[in-house]
Formats: C-alpha cells, sequence, structure tokens
C-alpha cells in the first residue's frame, strides 16, 4: 500500500514537472550558477585578501601564543609552589602552621586568585580576537563580492540570465549554466 502511495507521488510529480516545464513562461527562464569561493580564491584581488588576512591572523595567532605559554609558565609555577606548601605542611605536621607558613599560603592564595582573574582576561582577548579578525575579513573581502557580484550582473544581463544561483545552493547543474569561469576572466581583467 506504502510503495503504491509513493509510486503515485512520483507520478503526479513528474506530471506537474513536465507541465511546468512545458509552459512558456518556465521554459524562457534562463538560469546560471556560479561558485562564488571558487571566483574569490582564484582572483588577483581575492588572493591579495587572502594573504593580507592571514599575515594579521598568524599575527594575533603569535601574540595569543606567546601569552598563553606565559600563563602555562605561571601556572607551574603555582602548582610547583602549591606542592612545596603541601610538603612543608606534611612533613612538620600540626607544628607546620606557623604564621610565615600562614602568611606564605595567604599570598599564594591571592597568586592564584590573580592568576585566574589573568586566564579570564585572557579567555576574553581570545574571543575579541576572532571578533576582529572576522571583522577585517569581511571588510577586505566586501569590495572584492562587490565588484565580483557586478560582474555577475553585467553577464547575466549580456546572456539574458534571469537568475544567477550561487553553487552552494544549487545540487546539480550541467556545466554549460556554469558561469564561474567567465566571471573570473572578468575580475582579473582578461
Amino acid at each position: 500500500m506504502r510503495k503504491l502511495m509513493t509510486t503515485r507521488l512520483i507520478v503526479t510529480l513528474l506530471a506537474a514537472a513536465t507541465l511546468l516545464a512545458a509552459t512558456p513562461a518556465f521554459a524562457a527562464q534562463n538560469i546560471a550558477v556560479v561558485d562564488l569561493q571558487r571566483v574569490l580564491l582564484s582572483t588577483k584581488a581575492g588572493k591579495a585578501a587572502k594573504r593580507k588576512f592571514e599575515g594579521m591572523q598568524k599575527k594575533k595567532r603569535k601574540a595569543l601564543k606567546r601569552r598563553d605559554n606565559q600563563l602555562k609558565k605561571q601556572e607551574k609555577a603555582l602548582m610547583q609552589e602549591r606542592r612545596t606548601i603541601e610538603q612543608t605542611l606534611r612533613s612538620k605536621g600540626a607544628k607546620a602552621a606557623t604564621p610565615a607558613l600562614q602568611q606564605r599560603a595567604q599570598i599564594f592564595q591571592q597568586k592564584v586568585q590573580t592568576f585566574q582573574k589573568e586566564v579570564m582576561l585572557f579567555q576574553r582577548t581570545q574571543q575579541s580576537a576572532l571578533k576582529e579578525l572576522a571583522k577585517k575579513e569581511a571588510q577586505l573581502l566586501k569590495p572584492i563580492e562587490d565588484k565580483i557580484k557586478k560582474h555577475i550582473n553585467a553577464i547575466a544581463k549580456a546572456k539574458g540570465y534571469s537568475l544567477v544561483l550561487s553553487r552552494v545552493a544549487v545540487v546539480f547543474a550541467v556545466k554549460a549554466v556554469d558561469i564561474t569561469g567567465e566571471v573570473t576572466k572578468r575580475m582579473n581583467g582578461k
């Protein structure tokens, strides 16, 4: 029963598609696709923007890595200090709670609190760096994307396309409707 319903549904859909294709308005539609990512990555302007962005990214990453290494060293020193205080307490027993050791433990606690604040600040700095990089990338790509759209519009008007879709959104398209190469050539001034 279910198989019969599925078959009927397929037949109905095929009939509807055939009718649509036969209607003059649908048949007159001229559609193209373009791989925007490929255009962006294969043009001179896109490659230059990518290099510039990667340079900024590398610089940020290097600064964050340096700070991360400092925090790791600080954490290691705090762990060592904690072990030393614990060993002192174990070795001296109840007598170990001298005013000097109590003061040392208080100073250690202050160092831990300061370290925790520094870690939280570093995490906020990382998040801020990611947001800043995303903003910079958008600023770098915006003029290139505008130029790509301008070329797509010109090609669409010249060839009579009523619709140009991004390749990402298309499941299947014949190579003849792909204008990626033509857009890339125009972007590179050829």
